[in-house]
């Protein structure tokens, strides 16, 4: 997935991500804000509002098998402050012989929320701003389509 093969989105429209369990929808938060909507398999898993409350780019992660039965991973956060540009999003998978890297493929989604997806499974992500600030998460899997609680972050 990369930027340009992403439709812009139109409130309330929710977007399927190609070859991927995922589809992400704009909405708005009770106090009139932006929210981010983040499906697994149609299932509502996290809601970001950008709020001054909460710090952090990075809101939340999740790896699922998709259609095609191979492991997918889907990073989202929010844009802070004066930020412009999607963060460097890096994927790790730990293992018996190493560490995997992978470096996400990362597009903004909206004016406030971006979006960064790899192939594989993975344990963890770290997104780094362009002000060299980074944060990370462990990343849950998700098994099943009855998902019984948020996975995001915050």
């Amino acid at each position: 997935m990369r930027n340009q093969e992403l439709p812009v989105p139109q409130f309330g429209e929710r977007i399927q991500l190609r070859n991927a369990p995922w589809s992400v929808r704009l909405g708005q938060a009770v106090s009139g804000r932006a929210a981010l909507e983040v499906y697994v398999d149609g299932a509502l898993v996290d809601v970001v509002v950008p709020t001054p409350m909460v710090s952090g780019t990075l809101r939340g992660a999740c790896s699922s098998k998709g259609a095609d039965r191979r492991w997918l991973t889907l990073a989202w956060g929010v844009f802070e402050g004066s930020q412009i540009a999607p963060p460097v999003v890096l994927f790790r998978r730990r293992r018996i012989c190493g560490t995997v890297y992978r470096s996400g493929h990362t597009f903004s989604f909206g004016r406030r929320f971006w979006l960064s997806a790899a192939d594989g499974r993975y344990t963890s992500v770290a997104a780094t701003r362009s002000d060299g600030e980074t944060e990370g998460h462990e990343i849950r899997a998700l098994r099943s389509s009855a998902f019984p609680r948020r996975i995001g972050s915050r």
